[in-house]
């Protein structure tokens, strides 16, 4: 280095130490040799929140569950992970049933359910009030209707903590043969995972959302609770990361005078949204004091209008023309109050209905009112 450039072999090295560097990074460490960082994709604030969510999430899932098969049923112990479709393979094996969820109002985004063959059968016996059997194309309309039951039951948790309606579209539920058949987000995507107990056998329910899906759920969050986090840029890649140069560090505000350089934390007095008095919810009381009243169900083909005389000319044989075309949905109705559509199915030479399209659980209660 007399003249002072640098040897091939010196030139080597520096590079080595570069690549060793980004491996460390890899691994879990952060520029300067911060450890324990968030998950990649949240911020440890956000992670926070969805865990508290998911918390009361669960235990609306339990009582929802045990409420609607008079079973006891318990949805506990949410944990957070942020995987790769990879990472999440590896922890799944033999068949599963993913029920699909996605949210398609208030948030937007890809969100399932993934339960084992197993627990599959625990719930569809619970909802059909029968032992276990084989996931029948019956079982996996009555599994898709329990967690449709709990789906909404989750949907008014995040209503009354996010203040966001929140729905999915139609709820379904198919058998993945192997777990690389299972769909799941691009990327990094979030699963919390519960505990399931019911009549002594334990399981657990895994809920996947993506990144972007969790991501604005977080921020409807911070929205209710007055909270402003004001998020530093994302994480730079091992390529880009030079030793010598300062890199972006998390800045948190919690206030608009936040000098950048005391400690990167602005601290001032919480500011709370104002008080107003809480939205009255469309069902009061307890609904599982009234779930052993029997109610009228009807399969309704369709309708038509018809003359008096036409009526009294009916005989064998008369063909009634109805409003609906071959094919169509048949209306599922409740005391006349309509909660679904389905298709005319022959069950061991017995007609039934396989329901295809299902309105909210709480208009459905609307309805009944």
């Amino acid at each position: 280095m007399s003249d002072g450039s640098l040897s091939q072999e010196e030139i080597d090295a520096l590079l080595q130490g570069a690549d060793d560097l980004g491996s460390s990074m890899d691994a879990g460490e952060a520029p300067g040799g911060l450890t324990g960082a968030p998950s990649a994709g949240l911020t440890e604030e956000e992670e926070n929140e969805i865990s508290i969510l998911s918390g009361e999430v669960a235990q609306s899932m339990g009582v929802t569950l045990s409420t609607i098969t008079g079973k006891d049923a318990q949805v506990s112990n949410p944990q957070l992970k942020v995987l790769t479709r990879d990472d999440f393979i590896s922890q799944v094996s033999g068949k599963n049933v993913q029920i699909t969820a996605d949210y398609s109002e208030g948030i937007t985004g890809k969100h399932s359910y993934i339960i084992t063959e197993e627990a599959a059968k625990q719930i569809s016996a619970l909802m059909m009030a029968q032992e276990e059997g084989e996931l029948t194309e019956m079982a996996l309309s009555a599994l898709t209707e329990g967690f449709s039951q709990m789906s909404g039951a989750s949907m008014n948790v995040f209503e009354d903590t996010v203040g966001v309606s929140v729905k999915t579209g139609a709820l379904r539920a198919e058998i993945r043969e192997n777990p690389s058949d299972l769909d799941l987000p691009d990327g990094s995507f979030v699963r919390v995972r519960f505990d399931f107990t019911s009549n002594g056998s334990s399981s657990v329910i895994d809920e996947i959302f993506d990144i972007n899906t969790a991501k604005s759920l977080a921020a409807e969050i911070f929205t209710k609770k007055g909270i402003s986090v004001q998020e530093a840029p994302a994480p730079q890649s091992a390529e880009a990361f030079q030793p010598g140069i300062q890199q972006n560090v998390p800045v948190f505000n919690t206030g608009p005078d936040t000098a950048f350089g005391q400690g990167n934390i602005g601290v001032q007095p919480v500011q709370f949204a104002p008080l107003s008095p809480a939205e009255q919810s469309g069902v009061t009381g307890n609904i599982g004091l009234l779930m052993d009243v029997s109610m009228q169900l009807t399969v309704e083909l369709g309708r038509t209008k018809m003359l008096i005389k036409d009526i009294l000319g009916m005989g064998e044989g008369t063909i009634v023309e109805l409003d609906k075309l071959a094919g169509e949905p048949v209306d599922l109705l409740v005391n006349g109050k309509l909660i679904a559509k389905g298709e005319v199915v022959v069950i061991d030479e017995n007609f039934g209905v396989r329901v295809t399209d299902i309105i909210s659980p709480m208009d459905r209660i609307n309805n009944l009112e």
